[in-house]
């Protein structure tokens, strides 16, 4: 699915986002420790990767969709990232060797090895390192989740569908919000895979939730 859209995902993303997606990812990297060592999970074609790189980070891209990294590379004009095809529940790396671990709407897709996931994050921390997770949420003001609503079941497959044609996964993206995990569950699966400090910040009225949490 993700190798088919990739020519066309950079396009989708800032129509159907209106243009806040740049907003979301740069307060993620507004929390990465100085001069991190960061692993980019599911990084698709690289956003975050990039606004890490040009922050002065050392980074590593990590997906399973090679289209995905394909774009990411094609991009990658003064290779300033190392891209790496991997899944995120068995990462390819050593213990101990990332100061952060980051994703963009990457956990709904991941739901079903949440814990590996978070796991594995653990595992390639060190300590002290950090996890930062964005993801679509569930506004909880009656008028914020009307507004989500509309966009998400209208907005949404009209732009991807215009975009990508027949290849736009109908469904897929609603409903992965709308059955993913409350925040607080999410919050909770870190906990229980050794994180502290571990919290979930609202942006853009719940729409996007933030999370994170730090390896002792």
């Amino acid at each position: 699915m993700f190798d088919s859209i990739a020519s066309d995902y950079d396009r989708f993303n800032a129509l159907a986002s209106l243009g806040l997606h740049h907003h979301w990812r740069r307060a993620l990297l507004r929390r990465v420790p100085t001069s991190a060592r960061i692993l980019d999970i599911a990084t698709g074609t690289g956003d975050v990767a990039f606004l890490a790189a040009r922050s002065g980070h050392a980074v590593v891209g990590l997906d399973f969709s090679e289209r995905m990294l394909e774009t990411a590379r094609q991009k990658d004009t003064k290779g300033k990232v190392r891209w790496m095809n991997g899944s995120a529940d068995k990462l390819p790396f050593s213990d101990r060797s990332f100061e952060c671990v980051t994703s963009a709407f990457a956990l709904r897709n991941l739901r079903g090895c949440l814990e590996a996931v978070f796991k594995e994050n653990h595992r390639v921390l060190r300590n002290g390192g950090k996890v930062l997770h964005l993801d679509f949420g569930r506004p909880k003001s009656a008028l914020s989740r009307w507004g989500h609503r509309v966009h998400l079941n209208f907005g949404v497959p009209l732009i991807g569908q215009w975009v990508c044609g027949e290849r736009w996964p109908k469904g897929y993206l609603e409903r992965t919000i709308q059955e993913f995990y409350e925040p607080n569950q999410v919050a909770e699966l870190l906990v229980k895979t050794g994180f502290t400090d571990v919290k979930a910040t609202p942006l853009t009225f719940g729409v996007v939730q933030l999370f994170e949490g730090t390896k002792k």
